[in-house]
């Protein structure tokens, strides 16, 4: 798959439009060659997306040898950010954190006008889920951005 990242990075317009998401995982935290490959995308213009984070391992020192552009905090902490503290608190440090290290942070499962005037007020840069749209077939998406 690198082979073809490389190829689609030689038009320099393409790698700039396409962001990768990298699941944190205890596998691609430990491998050094994996934290290599990452930095190589980002270097052929790839913006790279830790996805699911603050539901796993959450590394925040992995975030920064990787030089990630964007972190997703992990639906099961955001659809219960209202009403359980430790989720909120959760949020809050990944946000706060992602800010220090100019990290843009999404949040993911944000289903409802409370979840997002919560996160917004948080300080999220973006979010994702049914409130701001169903998921959308590719001719959908298509349809409503190039025609």
């Amino acid at each position: 798959i690198l082979d073809i990242l490389r190829d689609f990075a030689k038009d320099k317009s393409m790698s700039k439009r396409l962001g990768l998401e990298v699941v944190e995982s205890e596998e691609i935290i430990n491998l050094e060659q994996s934290k290599k490959n990452i930095l190589m995308l980002k270097e052929w213009g790839y913006k790279i997306y830790i996805d699911d984070f603050g539901s796993g391992y959450s590394n925040f020192i992995y975030l920064s040898e990787i030089e990630a552009d964007y972190i997703k905090i992990d639906g099961s902490i955001i659809k219960n950010i209202i009403k359980d503290k430790t989720s909120y608190l959760v949020a809050k440090n990944i946000i706060n954190f992602a800010k220090e290290a100019n990290i843009k942070t999404i949040a993911e499962f944000v289903y409802s006008q409370q979840i997002f005037d919560f996160v917004k007020e948080m300080g999220v840069d973006k979010c994702q889920g049914y409130y701001i749209s169903k998921p959308l077939e590719i001719k959908e998406v298509y349809n409503k951005c190039f025609i």
